[in-house]
């Protein structure tokens, strides 16, 4: 078996990489298969390190085996890409932990450029996608390590000098290439991370201040409308007693056909969103939003959705109204009155006394309202955990204290005990505008609910109880919230934006977000339909046929200057120290017609030259002392041996023939 040259270096490279994707894949994976994945890293480094006997093929095979149960136990098999890409790390960790030969570190590396791919289909941020191309440089340094016998920083100057030279024509191909549709697709992977769900419960939704993890972000064509904002993903219109969910009737809503779909242009909004990958089919849109983008489907609630699973951002315009004032028909007006029976007989019985001499729905919105204020509610981000079957009764007559979810909850009930139709609301509340892109950054914090009423004469209504409990919730994003600054702060988990307190890391946090804005427009979201838009802005309308030509013409034109490039005469090698000093001596010696044999090695040569020309015989031999100084001896040639050389040869060569 031959030996690997920097096999040290090729363990250590590839134990760092795998290190790096654990770290990518923390998010996704069970913490008990990860802890699994970091201890086989840390005994690749430690068998690297100390030089240690790398485990016989049976006893790798029996942890193989234990570990592969593990993973199947913790993964499961409900979400079949994160069980692939666990399977390829826990395969490519046991591989290195038994290579020994070329054949195994090549199949490593194979499976790295599979295992760096793979974290694409998580997350495609700007950031990631430097850390991954700086990884696969890494990489492709390891692949010509095993064949050559530079170190690794040759490697991976050349690794990288061939990754600049092919982003030309991975940009020509980005811009140029046909988007096609994927021959296959694997099922989207289940990236869970918004906090919404078609079931809502108060405590959900405290969950999500922990989270400053990005959602969408949204960007106005004109003048963006007044806060509130509030941004609609799912309506809960059935209550069964301590959550509110979503029927069966409002998962199979119908779709509308959004090209006809009429919106009032008094009230309209146009906007673009770019939104974040997510397993969910659910979008994001204000108030009764529609859509036009052949990837978004719309329903009759003014609600967007995603036309397929695909887990990957998604980039769309929407434009949007007021909500609908069309009448309810009968069965939707006893739908949306319809509570089962509970033990919240106290909020019924202050839905009663509320309604006595109000002659309008108008009129119990506002007086319910008014109650909020004159029992002095207040808005927490903490709440006192509630449970049994009235706790609609506790936060009214007791706690007093939640945050939206509580009020919205409580409010629909109350509204519906009065007998007026009502729906919760889940989805996002205002954004944290960037001034340097002019768009609204949503986060997972910014989850909010509320209550939609239908009111006579005036359709539905949006009725928000944090408006008089919280009112500077309404107007920006929650972490802008003065009010409930402590709490945020403690609630969320460490980041930039728990950071922003401090000018220079929010100024940072900024840009960034502005860069990878840009990353998620310009890169993310060049689909064909910005693709036909470069391309008509480049040739015209008309002149769109001219596309395949420029097509051939640059391909031709890079083939050629490829072909020109390899068949250039190359400048000679650098030389070897005193090389080119050895051959001027050389050529004198030529030019007088001395005998040289080549047979001999240099310092035999010139001693055979000194034999000839014994005018110069010292300096031909101080010449030879220096030359294996130099060149066997590796003293440096420096300074003043240069000096040294010149000056031989000059006086070699100034000496007159007579003397001979």
């Amino acid at each position: 078996m031959t030996a690997i040259k920097n096999i040290k270096v090729i363990n250590y490279s590839l134990c760092f990489i795998y290190s790096c994707l654990v770290v990518f894949f923390i998010a996704h994976l069970p913490i008990v298969f990860i802890s699994v994945l970091a201890l086989l890293c840390a005994w690749n480094f430690y068998v690297t390190i100390s030089n240690k006997t790398k485990p016989n093929a049976w006893l790798a095979n029996a942890l193989a085996a234990l570990a592969l149960g593990l993973m199947l136990f913790s993964v499961g098999f409900s979400d079949t890409v994160i069980l692939f890409v666990a399977m390829l790390l826990l395969s490519s960790l046991f591989k290195l932990l038994q290579a020994k030969t070329k054949k195994h570190y090549h199949v490593i590396t194979t499976l790295t450029f599979f295992s760096l791919s793979a974290v694409y289909l998580f997350n495609q941020s700007i950031l990631t996608t430097l850390v991954v191309s700086s990884l696969y440089i890494l990489n492709f340094a390891v692949l010509g390590l095993l064949e050559s016998k530079h170190n690794l920083k040759v490697a991976s100057k050349q690794s990288g000098k061939l990754l600049l030279l092919a982003l030309p024509l991975a940009v020509f191909l980005l811009i140029f290439l046909p988007k096609m549709p994927a021959f296959w697709q694997l099922p989207g992977p289940k990236l869970a991370k918004t906090g919404l769900s078609e079931q809502i419960d108060p405590f959900d939704i405290a969950k999500l201040s922990n989270s400053d993890e990005l959602v969408f972000r949204a960007k106005f064509n004109d003048l963006a409308p007044k806060a509130p904002l509030y941004w609609r993903v799912l309506v809960h219109d059935e209550f069964n007693g301590n959550a509110w969910l979503t029927s069966n009737l409002l998962k199979h809503n119908s779709v509308t056909q959004t090209k006809t779909q009429q919106v009032s242009s008094l009230t309209k909004y146009d906007y673009s969103i770019i939104a974040e990958p997510s397993s969910q089919k659910w979008l994001y849109g204000l108030i009764f939003a529609t859509s036009n983008n052949d990837n978004v489907e719309s329903d009759s609630l003014g609600l967007l959705r995603k036309k397929n699973y695909q887990a990957k951002s998604v980039q769309y315009t929407a434009s949007s109204s007021a909500l609908t004032n069309a009448p309810l028909l009968q069965w939707q007006t006893k739908h949306y009155k319809h509570l089962v029976n509970n033990d919240n007989n106290k909020a019924s019985a202050l839905a009663y006394n509320l309604k006595q001499n109000l002659t309008s729905d108008r009129d119990f919105y506002n007086a319910l309202l008014q109650y909020f204020i004159d029992k002095k509610f207040s808005y927490t981000l903490n709440p006192t955990p509630m449970s049994g079957n009235n706790t609609i009764d506790q936060f009214m007559f007791e706690q007093q204290r939640g945050f939206c979810g509580h009020y919205a909850s409580a409010a629909a009930y109350i509204f519906r005990s009065a007998g007026i139709p009502a729906r919760v609301v889940s989805g996002y509340l205002g954004g944290e505008l960037n001034t340097d892109n002019n768009t609204l950054s949503v986060r997972q914090y910014d989850a909010h609910a509320w209550v939609e009423v239908y009111l006579d004469n005036e359709g539905w209504q949006i009725f928000d109880a944090t408006a008089v409990v919280a009112p500077d919730r309404l107007t920006g994003s929650l972490s802008q919230n003065n009010e409930l600054n402590n709490e945020f702060k403690s609630n969320l988990d460490f980041g930039l934006v728990s950071l922003s307190n401090f000018a220079a890391i929010n100024w940072l946090r900024l840009e960034l977000e502005n860069l990878d804005y840009k990353w998620s427009s310009w890169v993310l979201g060049f689909d064909d339909e910005k693709q036909n838009d470069f391309l008509k802005s480049i040739f015209g309308s008309k002149n769109i046929w001219l596309v395949p030509l420029a097509v051939i013409v640059i391909l031709g034109l890079t083939f050629v200057s490829y072909f020109v490039y390899l068949n250039w005469p190359k400048p000679a090698t650098k030389l070897a120290p005193m090389v080119k000093e050895f051959e001027q001596l050389i050529n004198w010696a030529k030019k007088r017609k001395l005998k040289i044999a080549d047979h001999l090695t240099p310092t035999q040569q010139l001693q055979h030259l000194a034999s000839q020309a014994p005018h110069v015989e010292q300096q031909l031999l101080e010449f030879s002392q220096l030359f294996n100084q130099v060149r066997y001896a590796k003293k440096p040639f420096n300074k003043e041996r240069k000096t040294q050389a010149k000056y031989l040869i000059k006086l070699i060569k100034s000496t007159k023939q007579r003397n001979l």
